[in-house]
């Protein structure tokens, strides 16, 4: 019986790409830490945060869609076995950040609607900060998944 597997390993240039030039979702996402970390008058209303969180998973989705698009090669001729499982590591990622972003948006949205379940605002805040510090520590990784590709190739190359 034959076994088909498949590898994943990364495209450090057009990761690195994608990673400077993401401006938007930069933009939303210091807005929405700022947001969850003051909890005086500066606070947006309940709605704005709501299109805001929206607006975020949109570019989110765009950024992951990118990513997995031209920043990761299934399937790569020449594969490095370390760095083809952090690859698949992290581009494994993007969907459970991608889901709970939806969950945080849901979680507002039942605030903004005054549903029966609705969480406290604050738990709101500590899920969208516990889901961020998960969101930097998976751009990190990339970030170093992008170094240790360049430096891969240099050293093959030289």
């Amino acid at each position: 019986m034959a076994v088909l597997t498949s590898t994943l390993t990364v495209n450090a240039a057009f990761l690195a790409e994608i990673k400077e030039e993401d401006l938007q979702l930069r933009k939303l996402l210091n807005a929405a830490v700022r947001d969850a970390s003051d909890t005086g008058a500066e606070q947006i209303k309940m709605r704005d945060r709501v299109e805001m969180y929206h607006a975020l998973r949109d570019q989110l989705a765009l950024h992951f869609a990118l990513e997995d698009a031209y920043g990761y090669f299934h399937d790569a001729i020449d594969e490095t076995p370390p760095l083809s499982s952090m690859a698949e590591r992290l581009s494994a990622q993007h969907d459970s950040l991608f889901r709970q972003m939806c969950d945080i948006i849901d979680a507002a949205e039942c605030i903004l609607y005054r549903e029966y379940n609705a969480l406290p605002e604050t738990d709101l805040f500590e899920a969208f900060m516990n889901f961020y510090g998960i969101l930097i520590e998976h751009e990190q990784a990339e970030i170093e998944l992008i170094a240790t590709a360049l430096d891969n190739e240099i050293c093959t190359k030289g």
